[in-house]
């Protein structure tokens, strides 16, 4: 090689291309590392909220069964261990214990203890088995002082169930312990909810008592009712870190060995001595960089050979033609871009044609026998193509799209391509094509956004507690009522006492049979009332299991309007509803479209409760629209969405909340349910406030259990 001084800055021009090439490669290396990290500390965080959000909801619905007890007590008046033992040992507690703990799959048995240990009545039988449980460390915590008592898990005597305890303990008037009462939470339950949670393989979730006691985990080899301390998530909350996500260097769990690295949260739960802990290993946060790493250091070679051949050829070639030679390196630096396996590359012309694509491409997207791709664009499985048909023949330089493409069994990859506009020696203007298949994400996102009902039905538990206090008030005063006219009679008057009053006359037979039937209607009444809030609560809370089936869609309305009055009224906000005399009927699962109108409803309560003004108004209409389609809409006088997030306020996990305060679920669920019912949820245009409209076509299955 001719050591000529064009021949050196050649190579000089090379080396220096090379230094640049690698500088960058661990620059983005780098950068990319730092976005894995922290994009999955976010999601750790969101997943952290939601589960403890799951374990608040579920150990509260146990507390009230726990409080129930205490009450059913409290009226017996009870005052020695004796009779503590004869009352709470009847049949009668056994069917009212039953009862309070059905539809409650977390909850596996409900007792009752004397002060000894004794178990007198339990929900595993009756009469129940003489047990004494004296000496196991549920009962031993209930006894100690507190109100509410949470024990370590340990295994059941009978069943073999993990189980832990929330207990109460029962003393008399005159401060003489009676016995406890409690409730058994399956940790098994906790664990199923936990596995359903994808976090990789070794992911990690788990329920601690705030002492470091394992009360629950994913983790099968684990002994529950273990003591760890000073491991790093109970750190965490002793220094006010909780919720917050840090990168853990070293194994974690310290109980569970680990790998090198994980990301880690810690979240106390609200009102329980507990919190859940939350590990995220490399697999899930580290894999996907490690693959663009290897994508990157490919290029990386591969721009480093190009640029040794460029270099030798340009020496060779140097006093022929530079233009030559830089038409050359463009079309290889092309082919090597275009033909990368890692992901979907193609080029297409200014007519939608594809005029190159990588193997990938040509698998996933090609037709026929020998996988031509030149129609691809134009393939009718191939869903949402029209925004890149509109780049095609538009002048933006860069865009980012999604496709679906549907495939046999009505399965629907997710494709998401990189969109740049560039002049190629070869094909004049075109649109280079940079994709990747996100199914997998998709499906990922759309599992996390099932954990958004338990944070809906935590929104609405005052209503409903509001909703049953009011007919139990009516309940008792016409019990009462009733109870005075059927004392006896005051006695007579002293004999020369003229200022005595004159007694009430007492009713006759049929007078006070009459009384009665009507006080006894009143309290039917007022149990149905109740009983119908309850009903509400219960389908509102776990998914549909039945078909689909016609309901009115006010009813829907009236509903959600019911379960979040009481929110409305302690916000100071004014709901008003007009649904009309026309019936909206609708064949689908009622529960979940309840479900929906109560997350748009909840946002706009959200959107009013921040203001200062005084006047807060939410409408709920209902009506047919000119295409037939069932409308509600629901329109509040708050300050409204703002233009820069009205394309967001759908996303999972976007909130204008401060962090802590908010999931960003409620919406993007609503979103969810009324998509997959076949119909949709949209933020209209409004002067004032916001306007948020449900279409759902007429007469037709509202959607799949979500």
């Amino acid at each position: 090689m001719s050591g000529s001084a064009s021949t050196r800055r050649t190579l000089l021009a090379g080396v220096l291309h090379i230094l640049l090439v690698w500088t960058m490669v661990f620059l983005i290396i780098e950068d990319n590392y730092g976005r894995a990290v922290e994009s999955w500390k976010t999601s750790a965080e969101n997943i952290a909220l939601a589960v403890a959000a799951h374990a608040a909801q579920t150990q509260g619905a146990a507390d009230l069964v726990v409080k129930s007890m205490v009450d059913w007590i409290a009226e017996e008046r009870i005052e020695t261990e004796h009779q503590f033992r004869q009352v709470m040992g009847e049949k009668r507690f056994y069917d009212a214990m039953r009862d309070r703990i059905l539809g409650q799959p977390q909850i596996g048995i409900a007792l009752i203890v004397a002060a000894n240990g004794d178990v007198v009545n339990a929900t595993r039988a009756w009469p129940p088995a003489a047990v004494n449980v004296a000496q196991r460390d549920s009962f031993r915590i209930a006894i100690e002082p507190g109100a509410m008592a949470l024990s370590g898990t340990s295994t059941g005597v009978i069943t073999g169930h993990p189980r832990f305890y929330i207990a109460r303990k029962i003393v008399s008037d005159k401060g003489e312990l009676l016995g406890v009462v409690g409730v058994g939470l399956e940790a098994n339950f906790f664990a199923a909810f936990y596995n359903r949670v994808a976090l990789g393989p070794d992911g990690s979730l788990a329920l601690f008592r705030n002492d470091g006691t394992l009360l629950a985990t994913n983790l099968p080899d684990q002994k529950l009712g273990s003591r760890f301390d000073q491991t790093l998530p109970q750190r965490l909350i002793e220094t006010g870190e909780s919720g917050n996500a840090v990168l853990a260097r070293g194994s974690f769990p310290s109980y569970a060995g680990g790998h090198p690295s994980s990301i880690v949260v810690a979240t106390k739960l609200e009102g329980f001595p507990a919190y859940v802990t939350v590990a995220v290993g490399e697999s899930a946060f580290l894999t996907p960089w490690h693959d663009r790493n290897l994508l990157i250091v490919g290029i990386g070679i591969l721009l480093t050979v190009l640029t040794v051949l460029a270099g030798v050829l340009m020496a060779r070639l140097i006093e022929r033609t530079s233009a030559a030679a830089r038409e050359a390196s463009e079309r290889q630096v092309l082919a090597a871009i275009v033909d990368t396996p890692s992901a979907m590359t193609a080029v297409v012309d200014r007519h939608g044609k594809v005029v190159h694509a990588n193997s990938l491409f040509r698998r996933l997207l090609g037709t026929g026998p020998d996988r031509a791709v030149a129609d691809a664009l134009f393939n009718p499985a191939l869903e949402g193509v029209e925004p890149l048909l509109t780049f095609i023949n538009g002048k933006v330089p860069t865009a980012e799209i999604n496709l679906g493409l549907l495939q046999p069994g009505d399965r629907t990859r997710r494709l998401r391509f990189s969109l740049s506009r560039q002049s190629l020696p070869d094909s004049g203007e075109s649109v280079i094509l940079v994709g990747h298949d996100e199914t997998l994400r998709h499906q990922a996102e759309r599992a996390i956004a099932l954990s958004g009902k338990l944070v809906t039905l935590g929104e609405i538990t005052t209503g409903i507690a509001h909703e049953l206090s009011q007919p139990l008030n009516v309940i008792r005063m016409a019990a009462q009522n009733a109870l005075a006219e059927a004392e006896s009679e005051l006695p007579a008057a002293a004999a020369g006492d003229e200022d005595a009053e004159e007694p009430i006359p007492a009713m006759s037979d049929a007078e006070f049979r009459d009384f009665a039937a009507a006080k006894l209607t009143r309290i039917m009444a007022q149990v149905d009332r109740a009983a119908a809030v309850i009903s509400r609560m219960r389908i509102f809370s776990r998914s549909t299991r039945e078909g689909p089936r016609p309901f009115d869609l006010r009813d829907a309305c009236l509903g959600a309007i019911a379960l979040m009055g009481q929110p409305y009224r302690t916000a100071g906000i004014v709901l008003r509803h007009e649904l009309g005399e026309e019936p909206l009927v609708v064949v689908g699962h009622q529960p979940l479209i309840e479900q929906a109108l109560v997350a748009v409803l909840g946002n706009a309560r959200d959107a009013l409760g921040d203001t200062a003004q005084s006047d807060k108004v939410v409408d709920v209409s209902a009506g047919r629209s000119a295409d037939g389609h069932l409308r509600v809409r629901i329109a509040d006088n708050g300050p409204g969405v703002p233009e820069e997030i009205r394309e967001r306020i759908f996303e999972p996990f976007f909130t204008t909340k401060p962090e802590g305060q908010a999931t960003g679920l409620g919406l993007a669920v609503a979103y969810g349910i009324l998509r997959d019912a076949g119909g949709s949820l949209t933020l209209e245009p409004s002067g004032a406030g916001a306007i948020f409209q449900i279409d759902l076509p007429d007469n037709m299955s509202c959607g799949s259990q979500v």
